[in-house]
């Protein structure tokens, strides 16, 4: 897996993490280091470019979950329960985590999987960086 991470400047910072290859358990540590990395310098808001994957596992999947955890807002239990409610109403997308491009076959991955129940997906850049916001 090839990942290229930029920053880009709209209504706020966005880190953009461009990756490439297949995502599986092979790839994890190629994708989680630099995303991890750009998290503990203080990136609060990604879009993950997955224009370039050809192929995604459920490990992608697993790692995608983990990040919006990573970067959701902490709240209290009643919080996150009403979070977890809006979600499964559809009222509900992470802030602070977007994916853009996915090719059929990962887009399909992700639809089986729930994600873009709460994890808005765009396939444009320039809307997906105008969704996050300050």
């Amino acid at each position: 897996m090839e990942i290229e991470i930029t920053q880009v400047q709209g209504e706020i910072p966005v880190t953009v993490v461009h990756a490439a290859g297949v995502f599986d358990s092979s790839s994890v540590e190629q994708f989680m280091e630099p995303a991890q990395e750009a998290i503990d310098d203080g990136a609060e808001n990604l879009l993950i470019d997955l224009s370039g994957i050809s192929f995604m596992s459920s490990i992608g999947i697993r790692i995608l979950n983990a990040l919006y955890f990573q970067l959701h807002p902490k709240g209290s239990p009643d919080q996150d329960k009403e979070i977890a409610e809006r979600i499964r109403r559809g009222e509900y997308k992470a802030p602070h985590l977007k994916l853009l491009c996915p090719v059929e076959n990962v887009a399909k991955v992700l639809r089986m999987a729930g994600m873009d129940q709460y994890i808005e997906i765009f396939t444009d850049q320039q809307d997906a960086l105008a969704a996050f916001s300050g």
